[in-house]
C-alpha cells in the first residue's frame, strides 16, 4: 500500500523511472544475441596422406582402407567421412561437443602408428585439428619482383620447406597449404613401333619399374605415356639405362623403347 500511495502522489517520478527502463530495455534488446538454432562447432580431426601420382583405386586400396581399419571404434568420434583423389586421400573424424581433443590426436596417432605399411613412396600422414566452421583467414601470393627473370616454378621447394613451415609455426595455425606450383616428375614416353618391334609390352614394363619401388601412379596408354614419381633417388639416365630384356644376347633398355625425361607434373588447377 505504502509504494502504491508514493506512486499515486509523484507520478511525474514514476513516469520518469518507466521511461528509463523502457529505453534500457530497448538499447538492451539490439544488442541480446538470439539464436533459435544456436550455432555448434563440432571439433574435427583430419588426416591427409600424399601418394603423388598415384590412382584414387590405389589411395583408397592402400591408404584409406587401413587407415579406417585402425581408426574404427575411436572413443567420442560420430563420422568419418573419407575422399579419395589422384595423388592424395584425406580422412575427417568428426567428434562430439566437449571431446577433450588433445587425447583424441594422441588416440588417433596411436592408431595410426598400427596401420602395417605404407606404399614406400607415400609421404607420413599429416594430421591436423579443427573446428567444424574453420576456413582460411589469410591468403598469400607469392611473385617474382619487377627484374627478376628466374621463373617462379623454381621457388617451389623453398616455399614449401622454408615459408611454409615458418606459417605452421605460428601460434594458434592449424595448417596451412602450398597451392599452384609445379612438381617434378620423371616421365617415360613411349615409341609404340618401336616397343612393338623388340615385342616389349607395357604392363611388363610397369611390373620391372614396381620392383624398383618407384610409384607408377597412372598409365594412359591411348597416349603412349606412363608416369612415375620422381623422388631424386634416380636420375633419367638411371632409369633409361634399366634392363627390360635381353635380345640375342644384347640387352634392351628403356631408352631404346622410350623417351626418358624430368618433367613438371601436368596442370590439373590454377590459382587466379
Amino acid at each position: 500500500m505504502n509504494l502504491t500511495r508514493l506512486s499515486l502522489g509523484n507520478p511525474v517520478a514514476v513516469a520518469v523511472a518507466f521511461l528509463l527502463v523502457l529505453l534500457f530495455g530497448l538499447i538492451s534488446l539490439d544488442r541480446l544475441p538470439i539464436q533459435l538454432t544456436p550455432e555448434v562447432q563440432e571439433p574435427e580431426i583430419s588426416i591427409s596422406t600424399v601418394w603423388r601420382a598415384a590412382a584414387p583405386e590405389e589411395v583408397e586400396a592402400e591408404i584409406i582402407e587401413p587407415q579406417e581399419d585402425a581408426l574404427r571404434g575411436l572413443p567420442g568420434a560420430t563420422r568419418i567421412l573419407s575422399e579419395a583423389s589422384r595423388g592424395s586421400g584425406k580422412i575427417t573424424l568428426t567428434f562430439v561437443v566437449g571431446t577433450d581433443m588433445q587425447r583424441a590426436l594422441l588416440e588417433v596417432l596411436n592408431r595410426l602408428n598400427r596401420v602395417a605399411k605404407y606404399p614406400a613412396d607415400a609421404s607420413e600422414p599429416v594430421i591436423s585439428s579443427v573446428g567444424g566452421d574453420s576456413r582460411p583467414i589469410a591468403w598469400f601470393i607469392i611473385k617474382p619482383v619487377e627484374g627478376n627473370e628466374r621463373p617462379i616454378a623454381s621457388y617451389q621447394d623453398y616455399i614449401e620447406e622454408v615459408v611454409q613451415s615458418r606459417f605452421e609455426r605460428v601460434p594458434g595455425v592449424a595448417m596451412s597449404e602450398v597451392r599452384g606450383g609445379r612438381e617434378n616428375e620423371l616421365r617415360i614416353t613411349f615409341d609404340p613401333y618401336r616397343a612393338a618391334n623388340l615385342n616389349i609390352q607395357l604392363p611388363d614394363v610397369v611390373k620391372l619399374v614396381g620392383a624398383e619401388d618407384i610409384s607408377a601412379g597412372f598409365a594412359d596408354v591411348g597416349k603412349r605415356r606412363y608416369t612415375v614419381r620422381y623422388t631424386g633417388a634416380y636420375t633419367a639416365e638411371d632409369m633409361g639405362a634399366m634392363i627390360l630384356k635381353w635380345r640375342d644376347g644384347s640387352p634392351v633398355y628403356l631408352r631404346d623403347v622410350a623417351k626418358v625425361e624430368v618433367a613438371m607434373v601436368d596442370r590439373s588447377s590454377f590459382v587466379i
